[in-house]
């Protein structure tokens, strides 16, 4: 395990690193704002990806400030990445499935999603913090419930939506979740409650898998 030093997010420093990773976010999801708008003639259901990503920043603004934040410069990077890729998606090629297959996939993620932000609401956060344990709702089935229906949403997407770039986008995002729920878990750990919460939720992504 990672040793983490935990400490109250007062400095000017990292509320400077704050307002950064909030202002890049924006910033990419009004070009993803502007380049998924742009397809909804012709696939409409790619407005669930807006609305999912969406959701996101809006709640990343809003969060609440936290007792402890990982200091290690890594983790910043790993969430500001994880984030900001899926945010440089695109529009457009030829389905590769139906498009209730696409929609199925797109929406079940989406309730994920939003079922796990609606247990987390202001508790939401980028970056490895400990903003309270939660280990209700979706967070009874796996530990990382939100992840897992950000997934799936983008599986959707690329099946109606099969451009190369996106493939490469969400196969890195993929794999920069898994270090960073990880990274997460490093830190989360620590705390007794957490701690005592994976004993009974031993799943982070899939149950039964991982």
């Amino acid at each position: 395990m990672v040793d983490v030093v935990l400490k109250t997010p007062t400095g000017s420093v990292l509320r400077m690193i704050d307002w950064v990773e909030k202002t890049v976010i924006v910033v990419l999801f009004l070009g993803l704002l502007a380049r998924i708008g742009a397809t909804l003639g012709q696939h409409p259901f790619n407005l669930l990806l807006l609305v999912s990503d969406g959701l996101v920043v809006v709640m990343m603004v809003l969060r609440r400030r936290t007792e402890a934040v990982s200091q290690l410069p890594i983790d910043w990077l790993l969430a500001l990445a994880a984030t900001a890729a899926p945010l440089m998606a695109t529009g457009g090629g030829r389905a590769l499935a139906p498009e209730f297959v696409g929609f199925g996939l797109m929406a079940t993620g989406l309730f994920f999603s939003l079922y796990a932000k609606a247990s987390l609401w202001r508790s939401f956060g980028l970056v490895a913090a400990n903003r309270g344990v939660k280990s209700g709702g979706p967070y009874r089935l796996v530990r990382h419930p939100m992840y897992l229906g950000y997934t799936i949403t983008q599986v959707g997407f690329v099946l109606l939506n099969p451009v190369w770039t996106n493939f490469t986008l969400y196969g890195a995002a993929f794999l920069l979740q898994i270090l960073r729920l990880r990274a997460e878990e490093d830190l989360l750990s620590q705390d007794p409650a957490y701690a005592a919460y994976m004993q009974v939720t031993r799943f982070r992504l899939v149950p039964g898998v991982f």
